[in-house]
Protein backbone atom coordinates (compact mmCIF):
# COMPACT_ATOMS: atom_id res chain seq x y z
CA UNK A 1 0.00 0.00 0.00
CA UNK A 2 1.01 3.23 -0.72
CA UNK A 3 2.07 5.84 1.87
CA UNK A 4 0.58 8.82 -0.54
CA UNK A 5 -1.79 8.57 -3.62
CA UNK A 6 -2.75 12.02 -4.92
CA UNK A 7 -5.40 11.49 -7.79
CA UNK A 8 -5.90 15.11 -9.99
CA UNK A 9 -5.72 16.82 -6.92
CA UNK A 10 -6.60 20.57 -7.90
CA UNK A 11 -6.95 23.58 -6.01
CA UNK A 12 -7.62 27.12 -6.73
CA UNK A 13 -8.28 30.23 -4.93
CA UNK A 14 -10.04 33.18 -6.29
CA UNK A 15 -7.82 36.44 -7.02
CA UNK A 16 -8.93 39.70 -4.57
CA UNK A 17 -9.70 42.24 -6.86
CA UNK A 18 -10.32 45.52 -4.07
CA UNK A 19 -13.16 47.00 -4.46
CA UNK A 20 -13.89 45.47 -7.64
CA UNK A 21 -15.22 42.35 -6.23
CA UNK A 22 -18.22 44.23 -4.84
CA UNK A 23 -19.66 44.33 -8.31
CA UNK A 24 -22.62 41.93 -8.98
CA UNK A 25 -21.92 39.33 -11.46
CA UNK A 26 -18.50 39.89 -11.60
CA UNK A 27 -16.68 37.20 -13.01
CA UNK A 28 -14.03 35.82 -10.53
CA UNK A 29 -10.41 35.84 -11.03
CA UNK A 30 -8.20 32.14 -10.39
CA UNK A 31 -4.84 31.28 -8.54
CA UNK A 32 -4.62 27.64 -9.27
CA UNK A 33 -2.27 26.56 -6.51
CA UNK A 34 -2.44 22.96 -7.35
CA UNK A 35 -3.35 21.58 -11.20
CA UNK A 36 -4.33 18.28 -11.76
CA UNK A 37 -1.29 16.69 -8.98
CA UNK A 38 -0.86 12.50 -9.39
CA UNK A 39 1.50 11.46 -7.50
CA UNK A 40 2.77 7.89 -5.43
CA UNK A 41 4.76 8.30 -2.40
CA UNK A 42 6.05 5.08 -0.85
CA UNK A 43 6.19 3.94 3.14
CA UNK A 44 8.98 4.65 4.40
CA UNK A 45 10.39 7.17 1.48
CA UNK A 46 12.07 10.48 2.43
CA UNK A 47 10.46 12.16 -0.68
CA UNK A 48 10.84 15.98 -1.50
CA UNK A 49 8.35 18.92 -2.79
CA UNK A 50 11.23 21.17 -5.05
CA UNK A 51 10.06 24.49 -6.39
CA UNK A 52 10.30 28.45 -5.96
CA UNK A 53 7.82 30.17 -3.43
CA UNK A 54 4.34 29.98 -5.07
CA UNK A 55 4.74 26.79 -7.13
CA UNK A 56 2.22 24.90 -4.90
CA UNK A 57 4.14 22.85 -2.43
CA UNK A 58 2.03 24.40 0.90
CA UNK A 59 -0.66 24.02 -0.61
CA UNK A 60 -0.58 20.83 -1.50
CA UNK A 61 0.74 19.63 1.59
CA UNK A 62 -2.18 21.38 3.37
CA UNK A 63 -4.52 19.28 1.30
CA UNK A 64 -2.62 16.08 2.16
CA UNK A 65 -2.87 17.13 6.47
CA UNK A 66 -6.89 17.75 6.06
CA UNK A 67 -6.24 21.38 6.36
CA UNK A 68 -7.40 22.91 2.88
CA UNK A 69 -9.95 21.42 1.08
CA UNK A 70 -9.36 20.37 -3.07
CA UNK A 71 -11.35 21.60 -5.42
CA UNK A 72 -11.46 18.74 -7.32
CA UNK A 73 -9.72 15.12 -6.85
CA UNK A 74 -8.99 13.66 -3.77
CA UNK A 75 -6.06 11.97 -1.99
CA UNK A 76 -5.06 8.72 0.22
CA UNK A 77 -3.24 8.57 3.31
CA UNK A 78 -2.57 4.86 3.42
CA UNK A 79 -5.58 3.76 1.59
CA UNK A 80 -7.77 6.84 3.44
CA UNK A 81 -9.66 8.72 1.85
CA UNK A 82 -8.31 12.70 2.85
CA UNK A 83 -12.75 13.64 2.41
CA UNK A 84 -13.88 10.93 3.02
CA UNK A 85 -11.90 9.40 6.28
CA UNK A 86 -10.66 12.46 7.77
CA UNK A 87 -10.10 11.30 11.34
CA UNK A 88 -8.56 8.34 9.81
CA UNK A 89 -5.86 10.61 7.94
CA UNK A 90 -5.59 13.06 11.08
CA UNK A 91 -3.88 10.32 12.99
CA UNK A 92 -1.73 9.30 10.75
CA UNK A 93 -0.27 12.94 9.70
CA UNK A 94 1.72 15.71 11.17
CA UNK A 95 3.10 19.28 9.90
CA UNK A 96 5.97 20.91 10.59
CA UNK A 97 6.14 23.90 9.24
CA UNK A 98 8.82 27.58 9.56
CA UNK A 99 7.98 29.81 11.68
CA UNK A 100 5.85 27.90 13.92
CA UNK A 101 3.34 30.09 15.54
CA UNK A 102 1.34 27.39 17.70
CA UNK A 103 3.69 27.62 21.00
CA UNK A 104 2.78 29.75 24.23
CA UNK A 105 5.93 31.98 24.52
CA UNK A 106 5.31 32.14 28.29
CA UNK A 107 5.42 28.20 28.76
CA UNK A 108 8.40 26.47 29.10
CA UNK A 109 9.39 23.30 26.14
CA UNK A 110 8.30 21.13 28.27
CA UNK A 111 4.59 22.78 29.06
CA UNK A 112 4.14 23.57 25.30
CA UNK A 113 5.02 19.72 24.83
CA UNK A 114 2.33 18.95 27.58
CA UNK A 115 -0.57 20.41 26.17
CA UNK A 116 0.18 19.61 22.41
CA UNK A 117 0.09 15.77 24.11
CA UNK A 118 -3.45 16.70 25.49
CA UNK A 119 -4.56 17.69 22.53
CA UNK A 120 -3.75 13.90 21.09
CA UNK A 121 -5.54 12.68 24.13
CA UNK A 122 -1.92 10.66 25.14
CA UNK A 123 -2.28 9.40 28.95
CA UNK A 124 -0.02 11.42 31.58
CA UNK A 125 2.47 8.05 31.39
CA UNK A 126 2.57 8.32 27.70
CA UNK A 127 2.89 11.98 27.90
CA UNK A 128 6.25 11.84 30.04
CA UNK A 129 7.54 9.06 28.16
CA UNK A 130 7.42 10.19 25.17
CA UNK A 131 8.28 13.92 25.57
CA UNK A 132 10.79 12.63 27.55
CA UNK A 133 12.56 10.15 24.57
CA UNK A 134 12.00 12.96 22.18
CA UNK A 135 13.99 16.20 23.89
CA UNK A 136 16.90 13.42 24.41
CA UNK A 137 16.37 13.06 20.77
CA UNK A 138 16.97 16.10 20.03
CA UNK A 139 19.26 17.08 22.34
CA UNK A 140 16.89 19.69 24.41
CA UNK A 141 16.24 17.87 27.82
CA UNK A 142 18.60 20.50 29.61
CA UNK A 143 16.87 23.12 27.98
CA UNK A 144 13.01 21.65 28.67
CA UNK A 145 12.13 24.10 31.37
CA UNK A 146 13.17 27.29 29.70
CA UNK A 147 10.72 29.52 28.60
CA UNK A 148 9.59 29.03 25.27
CA UNK A 149 10.76 32.87 24.58
CA UNK A 150 13.93 32.28 25.59
CA UNK A 151 14.78 29.56 22.79
CA UNK A 152 16.88 30.47 19.56
CA UNK A 153 15.38 30.06 15.85
CA UNK A 154 16.99 26.65 15.58
CA UNK A 155 15.75 25.57 18.88
CA UNK A 156 12.33 26.34 18.17
CA UNK A 157 12.55 24.60 15.32
CA UNK A 158 13.62 21.34 17.11
CA UNK A 159 10.63 21.13 19.19
CA UNK A 160 8.31 21.62 16.42
CA UNK A 161 9.65 18.34 15.01
CA UNK A 162 9.30 17.10 18.80
CA UNK A 163 5.79 18.50 18.86
CA UNK A 164 4.81 16.46 15.31
CA UNK A 165 6.67 13.69 16.67
CA UNK A 166 4.34 13.35 19.61
CA UNK A 167 1.27 11.25 18.35
CA UNK A 168 3.56 8.50 16.33
CA UNK A 169 3.05 9.99 13.70
CA UNK A 170 3.46 7.30 10.27
CA UNK A 171 4.10 10.23 8.07
CA UNK A 172 5.81 13.75 8.74
CA UNK A 173 5.32 16.50 6.78
CA UNK A 174 7.80 19.13 7.17
CA UNK A 175 7.70 22.78 5.05
CA UNK A 176 11.00 24.52 4.89
CA UNK A 177 12.07 23.74 8.33
CA UNK A 178 15.66 25.38 7.90
CA UNK A 179 14.01 28.98 6.73
CA UNK A 180 15.61 31.05 9.28
CA UNK A 181 18.22 29.00 10.93
CA UNK A 182 22.02 29.47 10.48
CA UNK A 183 24.22 27.31 8.52
CA UNK A 184 25.32 24.77 11.59
CA UNK A 185 21.65 24.69 13.36
CA UNK A 186 20.03 24.08 9.83
CA UNK A 187 22.50 20.95 9.32
CA UNK A 188 21.81 19.88 12.73
CA UNK A 189 17.88 19.88 11.55
CA UNK A 190 18.57 18.09 8.29
CA UNK A 191 20.68 15.18 10.11
CA UNK A 192 18.26 14.85 12.48
CA UNK A 193 15.08 14.11 9.86
CA UNK A 194 17.79 12.20 8.16
CA UNK A 195 18.80 10.02 10.43
CA UNK A 196 16.29 9.78 13.56
CA UNK A 197 13.25 10.17 11.86
CA UNK A 198 13.00 8.93 8.15
CA UNK A 199 15.85 6.06 9.76
CA UNK A 200 13.05 5.19 12.08
CA UNK A 201 11.45 4.29 9.20
CA UNK A 202 8.56 7.07 8.85
CA UNK A 203 8.07 8.24 5.89
CA UNK A 204 9.07 12.17 5.41
CA UNK A 205 7.85 14.55 2.46
CA UNK A 206 9.83 17.89 2.85
CA UNK A 207 8.88 20.61 0.83
CA UNK A 208 11.78 23.33 0.26
CA UNK A 209 13.47 25.29 -2.20
CA UNK A 210 16.75 24.99 -1.11
CA UNK A 211 18.01 22.77 -3.63
CA UNK A 212 21.40 21.37 -1.69
CA UNK A 213 19.16 20.16 0.95
CA UNK A 214 16.53 18.29 -1.34
CA UNK A 215 19.76 16.90 -2.97
CA UNK A 216 21.28 15.56 0.25
CA UNK A 217 17.87 14.41 1.89
CA UNK A 218 15.38 12.77 -0.46
CA UNK A 219 15.19 9.53 -2.04
CA UNK A 220 13.14 11.31 -4.72
CA UNK A 221 11.30 14.43 -5.15
CA UNK A 222 9.08 16.14 -7.58
CA UNK A 223 10.18 19.93 -8.98
CA UNK A 224 6.84 22.25 -8.87
CA UNK A 225 6.02 25.10 -11.13
CA UNK A 226 2.95 27.04 -10.84
CA UNK A 227 1.07 23.95 -9.13
CA UNK A 228 1.92 21.48 -11.75
CA UNK A 229 4.52 18.50 -11.71
CA UNK A 230 7.74 19.39 -13.70
CA UNK A 231 9.56 16.53 -13.52
CA UNK A 232 9.41 13.28 -11.19
CA UNK A 233 12.41 10.60 -9.79
CA UNK A 234 15.67 10.31 -8.06
CA UNK A 235 18.37 13.13 -8.03
CA UNK A 236 20.39 10.33 -10.35
CA UNK A 237 17.61 10.02 -13.02
CA UNK A 238 16.60 13.61 -13.01
CA UNK A 239 20.30 14.44 -13.63
CA UNK A 240 20.87 11.24 -16.36
CA UNK A 241 17.55 13.27 -18.02
CA UNK A 242 18.90 17.06 -18.12
CA UNK A 243 22.57 16.86 -18.09
CA UNK A 244 22.44 16.76 -21.71
CA UNK A 245 26.57 17.73 -21.56
CA UNK A 246 28.80 16.20 -19.17
CA UNK A 247 32.39 17.66 -17.90
CA UNK A 248 35.30 15.58 -17.43
CA UNK A 249 38.42 16.59 -15.48
CA UNK A 250 41.78 15.53 -16.71
CA UNK A 251 45.38 15.18 -15.28
CA UNK A 252 48.37 14.64 -17.87
CA UNK A 253 51.80 14.34 -18.25
CA UNK A 254 53.92 14.03 -20.67
CA UNK A 255 52.24 15.51 -22.92
CA UNK A 256 52.87 17.40 -26.33
CA UNK A 257 51.74 21.20 -27.31
CA UNK A 258 49.32 19.72 -30.12
CA UNK A 259 47.71 17.65 -28.08
CA UNK A 260 44.74 20.48 -27.32
CA UNK A 261 43.96 20.79 -31.19
CA UNK A 262 43.44 17.44 -30.99
CA UNK A 263 41.17 16.99 -28.31
CA UNK A 264 39.10 19.65 -29.52
CA UNK A 265 38.80 18.06 -32.65
CA UNK A 266 36.89 15.26 -30.98
CA UNK A 267 33.61 14.71 -32.89
CA UNK A 268 31.53 15.08 -29.20
CA UNK A 269 33.92 17.47 -27.70
CA UNK A 270 32.12 20.40 -27.24
CA UNK A 271 34.67 22.26 -25.36
CA UNK A 272 38.64 21.77 -24.38
CA UNK A 273 39.76 24.60 -21.29
CA UNK A 274 43.09 23.97 -20.13
CA UNK A 275 43.15 24.69 -16.33
CA UNK A 276 46.75 25.14 -15.23
CA UNK A 277 50.01 22.97 -15.08
CA UNK A 278 51.77 22.24 -11.95
CA UNK A 279 54.68 20.49 -11.77
CA UNK A 280 54.68 18.91 -15.40
CA UNK A 281 51.30 17.96 -15.04
CA UNK A 282 48.14 19.92 -16.96
CA UNK A 283 44.81 19.87 -16.07
CA UNK A 284 41.99 20.10 -18.24
CA UNK A 285 38.38 20.09 -18.39
CA UNK A 286 36.24 18.70 -20.60
CA UNK A 287 32.64 19.44 -22.14
CA UNK A 288 31.24 16.38 -23.74
CA UNK A 289 28.15 15.89 -25.43
CA UNK A 290 27.84 11.79 -24.27
CA UNK A 291 30.46 10.05 -21.70
CA UNK A 292 29.69 6.45 -23.08
CA UNK A 293 30.71 7.23 -26.85
CA UNK A 294 33.35 10.34 -26.60
CA UNK A 295 35.59 9.52 -23.66
CA UNK A 296 36.87 6.34 -24.66
CA UNK A 297 37.81 8.06 -27.80
CA UNK A 298 39.56 11.25 -25.66
CA UNK A 299 41.57 8.67 -23.76
CA UNK A 300 42.44 6.85 -26.65
CA UNK A 301 43.89 10.17 -28.41
CA UNK A 302 45.96 11.02 -25.29
CA UNK A 303 47.95 7.45 -24.66
CA UNK A 304 48.74 7.40 -28.87
CA UNK A 305 49.86 10.78 -28.40
CA UNK A 306 52.35 9.43 -25.75
CA UNK A 307 51.16 11.05 -22.79
CA UNK A 308 50.42 10.10 -19.64
CA UNK A 309 46.52 9.76 -17.89
CA UNK A 310 47.27 10.70 -14.05
CA UNK A 311 42.91 11.25 -13.44
CA UNK A 312 40.29 11.58 -14.65
CA UNK A 313 37.15 12.56 -13.06
CA UNK A 314 33.23 13.10 -14.40
CA UNK A 315 31.77 16.35 -12.91
CA UNK A 316 28.00 16.00 -12.21
CA UNK A 317 25.68 18.87 -12.69
CA UNK A 318 24.77 21.16 -10.04
CA UNK A 319 21.10 20.61 -9.18
CA UNK A 320 20.57 24.18 -9.66
CA UNK A 321 20.90 23.36 -13.35
CA UNK A 322 18.89 20.48 -13.07
CA UNK A 323 16.13 22.52 -11.81
CA UNK A 324 16.26 25.44 -14.32
CA UNK A 325 16.11 23.11 -16.90
CA UNK A 326 13.05 21.24 -15.94
CA UNK A 327 10.99 23.84 -15.82
CA UNK A 328 11.76 24.39 -19.42
CA UNK A 329 11.49 20.56 -20.49
CA UNK A 330 11.10 19.36 -24.05
CA UNK A 331 9.09 15.86 -25.17
CA UNK A 332 12.26 14.37 -26.13
CA UNK A 333 13.80 14.64 -22.60
CA UNK A 334 10.01 12.93 -21.69
CA UNK A 335 11.09 10.08 -23.63
CA UNK A 336 14.63 10.08 -22.01
CA UNK A 337 13.05 10.06 -18.70
CA UNK A 338 10.15 7.54 -19.23
CA UNK A 339 12.93 4.93 -20.41
CA UNK A 340 14.99 5.78 -17.08
CA UNK A 341 12.22 5.35 -14.96
CA UNK A 342 11.37 8.43 -14.05
CA UNK A 343 8.60 10.88 -15.29
CA UNK A 344 8.19 14.40 -16.69
CA UNK A 345 4.86 16.26 -16.51
CA UNK A 346 4.34 18.90 -19.06
CA UNK A 347 2.24 22.02 -18.33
Amino acid sequence: MKAIRTINLIKKFSRSAGYRDLVPFREKQWVIATDSVNLDIEDGEFFGLLGHNGAGKTTLVKQLCCLVRPNSGTAQIFGHDILKEEPEVKKLVALVSAEERSFYWRLTGRENLEFHAALYHLSRQQTKKRIDELLNLVGLADKADIRFQNYSTGMRQKLSIVRGLLSEPRILFVDEPTRSLDPISAQAVRHFLKEKVAGAGKTVVLATHNLNEAEQLCDRLVIMDHGRIKALGSVKELRSLFQTQEKCALQIKHFSDNLLPQLSGIDGVIECSPADKINGVLNIELMISNRALVLPRVLETIINSGAEVCDCQLIEAPLDEIFVQALHGNRTQEVKLNECGGSLYQA
